[in-house]
């Protein structure tokens, strides 16, 4: 059933054939529709690999408009989220064709901390809290992982001439609406060599969630949503000032993974939570249950009124034994 249904999502082809508003029919249109089932399938991403694939077969540039690309992050700090990772296959296939073919990269972004409608910071974000250079020195990174031998120098010509990101602005430039918050944007869309786009609900950060969308394989049609989408966003949000050659660079020394529990303050762990809460669209009252938290604290209850015992007693002992059970 499952195989039957992959191969619907991601091999059939259909002609939209549609008129004009005189009546006249337009040329036939060739759409893909592909998704994946998430979570419910583990080892089927039909679409992830049409994504790497996609962006492997560029020619000359590779145009897109994200809510994000990093991980959500954790508050004040430039490490992921527990669990959470850089979506490694896009960078990878990103890198590869910038190193290799000269592909220009644009990448326009929210801005960290765009909350949408009425809502509080932790029941949603539209921007995962990375900066562009963060996600530049990210790209990069993967540049010399697949290529250890690239030169610096070729890498900071890279990041000047090919690899443009910037975050959303309005058409006055600003990166702030008239109530102070901060612009975001909800997008997952992509154009390959301005002849080929993705649209649909299929983030490029990791979110393993059940997708769906459609590839516009149509060089006018491609052409008509750039008119009247791309170039407009574009040329009000690029302003060349949201990514700076040296700190980029410099960003490639910087981990972005993200940290252990044991290493993480309990506020770096509250925020943690409450960025999880947001993320996954929970309850600002849920709480985080871990099926050994129960018996962790029966052990702790007991240690202690042990202890409260023994002292009770008139004793309380320091031998290795004993502090070993505590």
């Amino acid at each position: 059933y499952y195989k039957k249904k992959k191969l619907l999502h991601t091999m059939s082809r259909i002609q939209m054939v549609s008129k004009s508003e005189d009546g006249d029919e337009l040329p036939d249109i060739p759409v893909l529709t592909l998704g994946r089932y998430g979570k419910l399938l583990k080892q089927h991403r039909p679409s992830d690999a049409a994504f790497v694939a996609m962006i492997d077969s560029a020619k000359t540039i590779v145009r897109f408009v994200l809510q994000d690309l990093g991980p959500v992050s954790l508050p004040g700090t430039k490490l992921a989220l527990p669990g959470c990772t850089w979506p490694r296959e896009y960078m990878d296939a990103m890198a590869r064709v910038l190193w290799t073919k000269h592909v220009d990269l644009e990448i326009v972004l929210s801005n960290p901390g765009s909350i949408p409608g009425d809502l509080s910071p932790t029941e949603a974000q539209y921007g995962n809290g990375w900066s562009c250079n963060d996600v530049a020195a990210e790209i990069i990174k993967s540049i010399k992982t697949q290529f250890p031998d690239a030169p610096d120098g070729d890498l900071r010509l890279k990041v000047q001439d090919n690899l443009r990101l910037c975050f959303l602005r309005l058409p006055n430039g600003s990166t702030k609406y008239s109530d102070g918050g901060n612009v975001g944007l909800h997008s997952k869309h992509f154009i390959v060599d301005d002849r080929c786009c993705y649209i649909g609900s299929q983030n490029l950060y990791i979110c393993d969630l059940a997708e769906w969308g459609v590839i516009i394989d149509h060089p006018e049609s491609v052409d008509k949503m750039m008119d009247e989408y791309w170039r407009p966003m574009w040329k009000a949000s690029f302003l060349n000032q949201d990514v700076v050659v040296d700190e980029v660079m410099d960003g490639l020394k910087i981990d972005r993974s993200a940290p252990s529990k044991l290493v993480m303050t309990q506020i770096q762990l509250e925020k943690a939570k409450e960025a999880m809460r947001a993320n996954y669209g929970m309850s600002t009252e849920s709480t985080f249950y871990h099926k050994g938290d129960k018996k962790l604290k029966q052990e702790s209850a007991n240690a202690e009124s042990n202890t409260a015992a023994k002292q009770s007693d008139g004793w309380a002992s320091s031998s290795d034994d004993s502090e070993a059970e505590a």
